[in-house]
């Protein structure tokens, strides 16, 4: 299926936006549920190495919260990110719209599901090396 840019290079068609559009509350469930893992991967960690210290419940609510708002901000970023898809595709013009509109949307959602780890993996690493 060849597509044809009527809008002009660059413009974004509302057939291309709105594919992307349809998918951008899954991106965001996973963006979520990731966040979560990550978190629990990060307080498994700390614990296990016996790094995990709280003095009493308040500082682990306030902790988690400043966490957790710091990466609704980060999850803010991904979302603009995520509009490199559109824009990316008006720009490049494939001439199989469906397989890069797949491909585009797998690797960024898989990076950006990816990235939230990043904080856990460096604490594991630092913990092992400590150790």
């Amino acid at each position: 299926m060849a597509y044809v840019d009527t809008m002009g290079a660059g413009s974004v068609s509302p057939n291309t936006w709105a594919w992307w559009e349809a998918r951008r509350l899954r991106y965001n469930a996973a963006l979520a549920l990731a966040g979560w893992a990550a978190y629990g991967g990060l307080i498994a960690t700390l614990w296990a190495f016996g790094e995990l210290k709280w003095p009493n419940w308040q500082t682990a609510v306030s902790t988690t919260m400043a966490m957790g708002a710091g990466y609704l901000v980060l999850m803010g970023f991904a979302n603009i990110c995520y509009l490199m898809g559109a824009l990316t595709e008006s720009w490049v013009r494939p001439t199989d719209v469906d397989a890069f509109r797949k491909s585009a949307f797998g690797l960024g959602l898989w990076g950006s599901l990816a990235a939230p780890f990043l904080l856990p993996l460096v604490n594991l690493a630092f913990a092992i090396a400590s150790a």
